[in-house]
């Protein structure tokens, strides 16, 4: 970096050389140059703008930020609180006073294991010892659960598949004998082992095993429970729980542990409403061969209108007459049960009654019967059949005047335009030349000839034109 000096007016030649020459011995100053090539025509602008007229507050970016994290909190507070209240409303509706009875079914894998009297010891006990049973379904005030108590008939494969698809809880029943007096040594037998293999298809519900005819001895009764568990769990799911059912000790804790489990079901069973028949009777229709179904059960899964087609298992889909909405018969609470009992002997009482509309009401006509020529070709109708005899009629009438040869393929080439050519070419030939052929009347002797002469007339008629056209232009 030099430095110039330009010399004063009027100012000595030598002081100029001499400061030139003081100068040039000391050290120059170098500023460092600006980076502004690198910065972009904004930034170089940025301080000349008002940052309150700008519109963007200082703390803009931060803000921004800010509430982004905000925004993230309170949606993920808001997915917690609904699925806190899907699991609040789902509970309510399994385990409240409103909510509809639990149903066990209880299937035996072996012909050893007797059903039976588990079935009533879990309603006596359910029922707070209770030993006048008129229905299957009990309230326990205790536990505040209503249970319905179901036995599958051993041997009857279909009945188990029926009763499987309305269990809340499939209970499968064993008998410790089985291990150890049985020649294989497997609690479960044949029609054991295939009605396991039906419901598995199918789809099974929450599952549950009771493990009866056990020891008294603790030590021989730990060591079939688990020679049985060891058995059982390749076959059935993992969350499947193992209960020993002899004392009621052991039926106590089922029942606790019964009334806080999750019940699962199968995923087709919850797209639509059913309803399980506590009762079901027939009453006679005024017409022959008509009746009227009367079924009585709580309502599940989803909500039913009046105006939907039911499916009743073995018969069909009909349609609704009516739907009574019943005082529970059945419920948890003590104070309603001595209402109950104050009432005029348990009569059923209905508090609201649905009609059908029908304008709304779904016909039981929901398949289109196929038409087997549906999909063939469309057969002509009489008329037309006549039409087009008729017309083939007066085509076989038509008669054209053709050259003499003239084949049925060669004469279909000719327009109808040509009948005046034709008298020009009778007149031409005094002789009688040509002939009259009929579309449908023809004959194939001859062939090559009649091409030949065909050629030729065509060929000759075709130059007089030519010349005929050269002259008039």
């Amino acid at each position: 970096h030099s430095t110039y000096l330009s010399p004063k007016p009027n100012a000595p030649t030598t002081c100029l050389v001499a400061a030139a020459g003081e100068m040039a011995g000391a050290r120059s100053q170098v500023n460092k140059p600006h980076k502004t090539r690198f910065a972009s025509k904004a930034s170089r602008h940025s301080h000349k703008i008002d940052k309150v007229r700008s519109g963007k507050p200082a703390g803009s970016h931060r803000a921004a930020v800010k509430g982004a994290r905000a925004a993230r909190l309170q949606h993920s507070k808001a997915i917690r609180d609904q699925k806190r209240a899907a699991l609040l409303k789902e509970k309510r509706s399994s385990n409240g006073s409103s909510s509809a009875p639990r149903v066990i079914v209880l299937c035996g894998l072996s012909s050893s294991a007797n059903v039976g009297p588990l079935a009533e010891d879990l309603l006596i006990f359910a029922a707070g010892g209770d030993e006048k049973l008129t229905s299957n379904t009990v309230a326990s005030p205790a536990y505040k659960l209503r249970t319905t108590v179901l036995q599958a008939p051993y041997g009857d494969l279909t009945s188990c598949m029926e009763l499987a698809k309305v269990a809340d809880l499939l209970a499968f029943v064993v008998s410790a004998n089985s291990l150890y007096n049985s020649d294989s040594g497997n609690p479960i037998d044949e029609f054991g082992s295939q009605c396991l293999s039906v419901l598995r298809a199918v789809g099974l519900p929450s599952t549950a095993v009771f493990i009866r005819d056990l020891p008294s001895d603790t030590k021989s009764k730990q060591e079939l429970k688990k020679a049985a568990v060891s058995f059982l769990s390749p076959e059935l799911p993992e969350d499947c729980r193992f209960y020993a059912a002899e004392t009621k000790d052991d039926l106590h804790m089922f029942m606790r542990l019964f009334k806080e489990q999750h019940l699962s079901s199968p995923h087709w069973r919850n797209q639509r409403p059913y309803v399980m028949s506590e009762e079901a009777c027939i009453k006679p229709g005024d017409s022959m061969g008509l009746c009227t179904l009367l079924v009585s059960g709580y309502l599940r899964a989803h909500n039913l209108s009046v105006n939907q087609l039911v499916h009743v298992s073995g018969a069909g889909d009909f349609q609704l007459g009516q739907i009574d909405i019943l005082k529970d018969p059945c419920p948890v609470s003590e104070r309603k049960n001595s209402d109950v009992m104050d009432s005029d002997d348990n009569q059923i009482q209905i508090i609201d009654t649905f009609v059908p509309d029908p304008l709304n009401q779904e016909p039981l006509l929901v398949e289109n019967i196929p038409d087997p020529l549906a999909g063939e070709q469309t057969w002509p109708t009489e008329a037309e059949m006549e039409e087009a005899y008729e017309s083939n009629k007066q085509r076989k009438v038509v008669k054209r005047k053709l050259p003499r040869g003239t084949s049925e393929y060669q004469a279909a080439w000719i327009v109808d335009d040509t009948d005046d050519e034709g008298d020009d070419s009778q007149n031409d030939n005094p002789d009688g030349a040509g002939m009259v052929i009929d579309e449908k009347d023809h004959s194939e002797h001859d062939s090559d000839s009649s091409d030949i002469d065909a050629v030729s007339h065509f060929t000759e008629k075709f130059d007089q034109e030519t010349i005929g056209g050269s002259e008039m232009g």
